[in-house]
């Protein structure tokens, strides 16, 4: 069985070429990771990876929990200064649940650029520019989304670049509890072995942040959680969700949308 995963927790096999740090705040845990080196046994580029576990998202204090450590760590990230410019870009297919994480994102992310060229005078000294963008996926536009990504780059040249998708996890126990971000860039479909080009500071030369939560997991790698060893059959390839996906994607992105904008405007809630 082929091992996909996208969480770099679920990945690092040894101590070697790694550091761990956990923090945790009742019912919510943040495990930050720092791969020291390229090249390694992980599969993963070299930086750090922060994932942010969580058991219930409903709860209102959980919700403010996980909002508060998402914050913290995009600052750890990246600082953002008074007049940088933001893209953000929802990866994903809108019209497949389990991977619309990324448009539903965007749609809830407060843009801005366009009222610096409008109404110059009239902007709030906390706002940012913000531009988003949601390319799709290629069996959509034809396209790879890493280069139509690129245009947009190369057409509003941001300071920095944050990225959001879907994921997959290789446990059942942590699908939709669990965000992970990264100062590593992403590779659209890694986690399910339908690789595309990646998107990150190396090929665009500007900052990117990746943010996702796992949505998905192998039904080969759920038998084996369980204890029981697949057979070798196409139908434990299948890539499975929760019933509650809907409602689930509806509040992480309303949580990510939220955290992301006060982490760019300083005074989002007087906006």
């Amino acid at each position: 069985m082929v091992f996909y995963s996208d969480m770099a927790d679920e990945l690092v096999l040894s101590k070697k070429h790694y550091k761990k740090e956990e923090k945790k705040l009742k019912n919510v845990k943040m495990t930050t990771i720092d791969i020291l080196k390229d090249q390694n046994k992980f599969n993963k580029e070299k930086g750090k990876y922060i994932s942010i576990d969580f058991d219930e998202m409903y709860d209102k204090d959980n919700k403010e929990k996980i909002s508060s450590l998402l914050i913290e760590s995009l600052k750890n990230l990246y600082k953002i200064k008074r007049n940088d410019k933001v893209l953000i870009v929802g990866l994903g297919n809108q019209k497949i649940i389990s991977d619309s994480l990324g448009p539903n994102v965007a749609d809830k992310i407060l843009v801005t650029n366009h009222l610096f060229s409008l109404f110059p005078e009239n902007i709030e000294e906390s706002l940012k520019r913000v531009c988003v963008f949601t390319p799709k996926v290629m069996g959509q536009t034809g396209l790879e989304s890493a280069d139509l990504v690129d245009s947009v780059n190369k057409l509003f040249k941001p300071n920095i670049i944050i990225v959001i998708d879907a994921l997959a996890s290789s446990s059942i126990k942590r699908i939709n509890k669990v965000i992970q971000l990264s100062d590593t860039g992403i590779a659209p479909g890694s986690g399910v072995g339908n690789y595309r080009k990646q998107i990150n500071e190396k090929k665009l030369k500007v900052k990117v942040i990746a943010i996702g939560v796992a949505t998905v997991v192998k039904a080969s790698q759920l038998i084996n959680e369980l204890n029981i060893k697949a057979p070798k059959n196409e139908f434990y390839e299948m890539i499975l969700t929760p019933k509650e996906i809907d409602d689930d994607i509806n509040m992480l992105s309303s949580i990510i949308a939220d955290s992301i904008n006060k982490y760019i405007h300083s005074d989002y809630k007087k906006l």
